[in-house]
């Protein structure tokens, strides 16, 4: 009797640790899941409507400000190459004397690619930029837009960033800058 007693109780043991264990491993919280990035733009058709609405905002904050608005920031739409080629062209400009007055507007948007699948998305458009309704004036408020000067000029822009946050990354004039 004595040897199933001690026997009974082994097992009640052994019952009783497998449950304390089985109720502890209950209470251990489960592993984080390593999050999945996720793409930066839904479709590029997104991407593409996205890249134009920053460019339009780009083009009238750049027209505010040439206007003289101090509150105006269109380098708040430029990253890179562009935010440094907009400072360059700023001082170029206020060096020689000479301001833009008037508004630039998007003529054409010509989707060219885009790469949205990754965390930070990449767009590429021929933009047909409408400058008839902008002159250059002098420090002495001359109008010395040149005579020759076509209404329409094209550029290639690199957008980068996400459905958040959107950047003109690059511009640069199309070979073929008439559009």
């Amino acid at each position: 009797m004595m040897v199933l007693r001690s026997t009974t109780n082994r097992f009640r043991m052994l019952a009783l640790l497998m449950l304390a264990g089985a109720t502890l491993s209950a209470c251990t919280p489960a592993p984080e899941p390593t999050p999945t990035p996720t793409a930066a733009f839904a479709s590029e058709e997104e991407a593409f409507a996205a890249a134009e609405e920053v460019y339009d905002a780009y083009l009238a904050a750049a027209a505010l400000r040439s206007d003289g608005d101090i509150n105006a920031d269109p380098d708040k739409f430029l990253a890179g190459a562009a935010l440094e080629a907009d400072m360059e062209a700023q001082r170029g400009l206020k060096e020689q004397g000479l301001r833009i007055v008037g508004p630039s507007t998007i003529a054409e948007f010509n989707e060219r690619e885009a790469q949205v699948s990754g965390p930070i998305g990449t767009i590429v458009a021929d933009v047909c930029v409408d400058i008839s309704g902008s002159r250059v004036y002098d420090d002495s408020g001359v109008d010395v837009t040149p005579a020759q000067r076509p209404d329409r000029g094209q550029v290639r822009v690199e957008f980068q960033g996400d459905s958040e946050q959107l950047l003109i990354a690059q511009s640069t004039p199309s070979e073929d800058s008439v559009c």
